[in-house]
């Protein structure tokens, strides 16, 4: 080290000469932070400060980076870290990794690991295991006792719970949180589906149960997991602290419950089946080589998918939804005009409810649904992980253990993909000329999966997505409160940043 210094004493030009190129280096890359959305590749730590800088609006910084890269960017962790990825929207990218090159990328280990909560459900499972459940879950949402089970709790729900709920807020001209009240009685309707009991989240005098706290702890773990890297949240498993820590306690009671529910429905004895998830997983013949304890635990993994899955399309996308109503008010009276025209039922408290199959002509509902998820997809981002080396559409490299992150988010914001008017929230882009729903490939449009993986639960949780709308809107005129700022929240799930506050009334073509 002597020796080092006393050469460049002896020849200063020669220090001189590394200083300019570290200080020119250095200028280049400031220069270039300022003026490009792309983030810098720094020395030893990567891009890691474009991932930090901008954690708190990362959905739409990622849509900047993907704009101006072309779709597709590779995202370069510390050199000491396993954070790299690529990033990508690119519609090409999507159907050759989901469809036409689908084995060589599963969910992957990680994937699963980072999702433990889901056991080894549909959710993560891979290869045979995957197969088996899928075709169990085809068998099940095909099933007509399951289809009009399901739609007639979620009818139920919504005329004995959260219209009456709404209507108490209503009267008393209260401050409602909408997505609070959404994400309740989006759990409670899960619940009731998967377990025909109901879990009563949306109680005007009762807290929000055990149950549903959980629920909310494991999905701020699983966002944390996401924002930190691998080595640092499995040392705080390990040692049971911080977040990990909630995420284990949440675990436990989740775990509680679902025990207790598959156990008591055992004692029962009875072969009959409600339509309930559960009864029908239970009536599946499953394979006679499993044991008493694997039948449970494939239970477990089987329900908690369900309404992790089932719960938060649902809740997010009508958040959402009206959010957009609140923003575009003639999209709302386009709305009330067409389901004027249809038949509903009138529950206590004369509050309308239209049933899931009365709304099948209410095409510009669902299409403003669709323009919704197109712009706040429910789940913004997908994840697999290349089994071996490949070559993508557009020429990008992947070897093997490439995590490759799909941004759904930044899907329904590119002009190449949507056109000029992508940033509007235009729902006739869905309907065609002849006035009936215009289809888009899944690849485009990715808020139900694609290829052999896509949601098997699509067209039910439109129908149930479309039922709450319309009774919402029917009955309430839901208004924004007036100075607060709604924003997507940087998750694993599009939650709003500060919730949404609105202020309901009743309307007077069905006030009491």
């Amino acid at each position: 080290m002597v020796s080092f210094w006393s050469f460049l004493l002896s020849y200063p030009e020669v220090f001189l000469a590394i200083a300019c190129f570290f200080c020119l280096s250095l200028f280049r890359l400031v220069r270039h932070c300022h003026k490009s959305d792309l983030p810098v590749n720094w020395p030893v730590i990567g891009m890691l400060p474009f991932l930090v800088r901008n954690l708190y609006q990362i959905h739409d910084s990622v849509t900047d980076m993907l704009r101006e890269a072309g779709c597709t960017f590779r995202i370069i962790g510390p050199w000491f870290l396993n954070m790299s990825f690529l990033a990508t929207c690119d519609p090409a990218t999507v159907n050759h990794c989901f469809n036409t090159n689908f084995n060589n990328y599963p969910k992957g280990s990680e994937f699963a690991e980072m999702f433990d909560i889901l056991g080894d459900g549909l959710l993560v499972a891979d290869s045979e295991s995957w197969e088996y459940q899928r075709r169990v879950a085809m068998q099940v949402f095909a099933s007509r006792a399951f289809r009009s089970f399901s739609m007639s709790t979620i009818t139920r729900k919504a005329g004995t719970v959260l219209l009456p709920f709404l209507d108490h807020m209503a009267k008393h001209g209260s401050q409602v949180e909408l997505e609070g009240v959404f994400m309740r009685f989006s759990l409670d309707v899960s619940y009731s589906t998967v377990f025909a009991t109901d879990l009563d989240c949306l109680s005007v005098s009762h807290p929000i149960p055990a149950f549903g706290q959980a629920t909310k702890e494991v999905e701020e773990g699983m966002l944390f997991r996401h924002v930190v890297p691998p080595s640092l949240w499995k040392l705080l498993r390990m040692l049971n602290v911080g977040s990990e820590k909630k995420m284990a306690n949440a675990r436990v009671v989740i775990d509680q419950f679902i025990y207790e529910e598959i156990a008591k429905r055992k004692a029962q004895a009875t072969k009959q089946c409600q339509g309930d998830v559960l009864s029908m997983y239970m009536n599946w013949p499953m394979d006679p080589s499993m044991s008493e304890q694997q039948k449970t635990l494939f239970l477990r993994d089987t329900v908690v998918g369900f309404i992790f899955a089932g719960k938060d399309l649902v809740a997010v996308t009508l958040t959402w939804f009206f959010y957009m109503m609140c923003k575009h008010p003639h999209v709302e009276a386009k709305i009330l005009e067409e389901i004027k025209a249809l038949q509903s039922t009138t529950w206590p408290g004369n509050l309308s409810v239209f049933e899931c199959d009365k709304l099948r002509p209410a095409i510009y509902l669902q299409a403003a649904l669709l323009e919704t998820l197109r712009l706040f997809p429910a789940t913004p981002f997908e994840e697999k992980e290349a089994l071996n080396d490949d070559v993508l559409p557009d020429g990008t490299m992947v070897s093997k253990g490439t995590r490759i992150v799909f941004s759904l988010y930044a899907m329904g914001r590119i002009k190449g993909i949507w056109g000029k008017d992508c940033m509007e929230f235009r729902p006739e882009r869905w309907i065609s000329k002849s006035g009936r729903l215009r289809h888009e490939p899944s690849y485009k449009f990715l808020s139900f999966n694609s290829g052999p993986r896509s949601c098997l639960g699509k067209d039910l949780g439109l129908s149930n997505m479309k039922m709450a709308a319309a009774s919402i809107i029917y009955n309430f005129k839901v208004e924004l409160v007036e100075g607060h700022a709604v924003m997507p929240e940087s998750a694993v799930i599009l939650h709003t940043r500060n919730g949404m506050m609105v202020r309901l009334k009743r309307r007077e073509l069905v006030a009491a």
